[in-house]
């Protein structure tokens, strides 16, 4: 089949106007009493939505599928996929390859730039190792349309538009804007108007199987206790946030204290708007098969479709990982016990299959929302990551790096001191030799990394510090619904996970598919180790000698000895 691309209106770079929004009547979303949280939407609560042709022809006459397993349902099911381009999409798309020989195709959604080639995107993207088992036939099932999130009908030209609607079976919303910080307008567009598209083209399709969408374990942060698989009441409509974003008014002198009004108790806009998409999907999907998947913190794959696939590794917390192997992140901040709430990619995609099977062989009178969290069931205390991730990097240290990776947890004034005295001051002094000799990480400079790493901590030090606990209620029934010839290949129960294996492949995929280099630790590696090793430690000797020739001519040998080694003392405890 030849690759298809949308028509889209380049004449203007502003988004059009959604008029199809302007029909809605408010969503009346009702609280409900609820033992743990008060702002749960019930399930047999009701929320009306008025709008015309909003209903799908076909949701009334829906053939289910009979298939008992996870690829006799995606066998002839063709899909259409946005956020395909990310690292969870990557993933997801190799997954659907992989499910059945006879899956149909895969249309991808790519935005439309100039200059700028999708079916080479697209290329590229298939030349990543992970794609090394398919021939030729089976990755031209994979086809990028050219649109934007936030367009009506994505921007595609009539001929492509009713392609999809004719065609496509199955949708996989993972596109979002990640970025905790992102102003409100774009993660409104992007996270809220982009799942609004999504929606409508899904009650467009003549055969809808399955619509899925991945949302955050996050979203609900503003909430403490159990978090439930329930979708929890937005503070503000959906509609309303939408046409909001749309008023170029709105958003003269916006300033950060309004956006903190808008996002109340939610730490970030990322959580605010994921939290209204959830709503926006409650309250048009009903009846319709479609799916909710939850992710904590993911990580790179444990098993499929490679073992350690990290993508290029400057996502999430897998770049505090990647600046960890080479020495230039050596410290983190929380409490020791707290739990961090880390996922396998894979787990995340085997989720997402799963729902679409799920969703797709049964009557739904709602969307089914699952976590895929581990915290619940195989809880990692900071303390216990911060050991595993030493020890990991010991066993397979990379060919190089700018100091002995190691880290430490600290908190408060001992963990800001620490920071600035060895993370920002070296990356400033280390910034002539990288400019000079083009030595360092690659892309950017150590201090530009390091402002990152500690907008990243600001941003994670939330999530660390509230005990958050996700429900896996759900996500285990469903789990145990799976049929025995899937039960290992699309796991995403994570109470067997082995975290010292899984942070070894990592690791060891940082250095592969990050960094390049060698997936096989040798002996010099070990020797490399070994050195640094005894530089690590002499930089310890070299501290004190230089705190000792400093003070003791000025103040004499007893007070500066003692000041020396008071000082010394201090700078290693630190």
């Amino acid at each position: 089949m030849q690759q298809t691309r949308a028509t889209v209106d380049k004449s203007s770079s502003k988004l059009a106007p959604p008029t199809n929004l302007e029909p809605y009547t408010m969503a009346v979303i009702t609280e409900h009493g609820n033992s743990n949280h008060n702002n749960i939407i019930n399930n047999n609560s009701k929320i009306g939505i008025s709008k015309a042709g909003t209903e799908s022809p076909h949701s009334s006459q829906r053939q289910l599928s009979t298939a008992l397993t996870v690829p006799e349902f995606f066998a002839h099911k063709n899909i259409f996929v946005t956020g395909g381009t990310g690292f969870l999409g990557t993933v997801l798309i190799e997954a659907l390859l992989d499910t059945h020989p006879d899956i149909g195709t895969i249309y991808v959604l790519v935005r439309g730039k100039r200059n700028f080639d999708p079916n080479e995107r697209i290329n590229r993207l298939l030349q990543k190792p992970i794609f090394q088992k398919y021939n030729e036939k089976t990755l031209a099932k994979v086809v990028p349309v050219v649109g934007e999130l936030t367009e009506p009908n994505f921007g595609f030209g009539n001929d492509l538009l009713q392609e999809l609607i004719e065609r496509v079976n199955v949708i996989y919303h993972s596109a979002a804007t990640i970025r905790f910080n992102s102003p409100l307008r774009t993660a409104i567009f992007t996270n809220l108007t982009g799942t609004m598209r999504t929606i409508e083209l899904a009650k467009q399709l003549k055969q809808l199987s399955a619509y899925i969408y991945c949302s955050t374990a996050f979203c609900n942060s503003n909430n403490r206790g159990l978090i439930t698989e329930d979708v929890y009441k937005s503070q503000f409509d959906p509609y309303e946030m939408m046409k909001m974003a749309e008023n170029e008014e709105a958003w003269l002198d916006f300033t950060q204290q309004k956006c903190k009004s808008y996002l109340k108790d939610h730490p970030n806009t990322y959580t605010f708007t994921k939290n209204l998409s959830e709503n926006l999907l409650m309250a048009e999907m009903s009846g319709l098969p479609a799916a909710i998947v939850r992710p904590s913190i993911v990580y790179g794959t444990l098993e499929h479709p490679m073992k350690g696939w990290v993508g290029n590794a400057n996502s999430g917390h897998l770049g505090f990982l990647a600046g960890f192997v080479k020495g230039i992140f050596r410290t983190m901040s929380g409490r020791a016990n707290a739990v961090i709430d880390i996922i396998p990619c894979d787990y995340v995609i085997n989720s997402s299959l799963v729902m679409g099977w799920y969703v797709g062989t049964r009557h739904v009178d709602k969307p089914e929302i699952i976590h895929c969290t581990s915290g619940e069931v195989n809880p990692l205390t900071l303390s216990q990551f911060c050991n595993i991730i030493n020890d990991s990097v010991e066993r397979h240290p990379p060919n190089s790096f700018v100091w002995k990776p190691k880290t430490k947890l600290r908190n408060g004034w001992r963990y800001n001191l620490f920071f600035y005295l060895f993370h920002l001051l070296p990356a400033m002094i280390f910034y002539i030799p990288e400019k000079l000799f083009g030595i360092g990480m690659p892309q950017h400079t150590a201090y530009e990394y390091m402002r990152v790493f500690q907008n990243g901590t600001k941003a994670f030090d939330y999530f660390l510090d509230k005990d958050f606990r996700y429900s896996m209620k759900n996500a285990l029934r469903v789990s145990s619904l799976i049929h025995d010839s899937d039960r290992k290949r699309y796991n995403f129960d994570a109470s067997r996970c082995d975290w010292s294996e899984f942070i070894d492949r990592c690791l060891i995929g940082i250095r592969r598919f990050y960094f390049k280099e060698s997936a096989v630790t040798t002996q010099w590696h070990r020797n490399y180790w070994k050195v640094f090793n005894v530089l690590y430690y002499a930089g310890f000797v070299a501290i004190f000698a230089i705190l000792y020739f400093a003070l003791t001519p000025f103040l004499g040998l007893p007070v500066g000895l003692t000041l020396a080694v008071l000082v010394w003392g201090f700078l290693v405890w630190l």
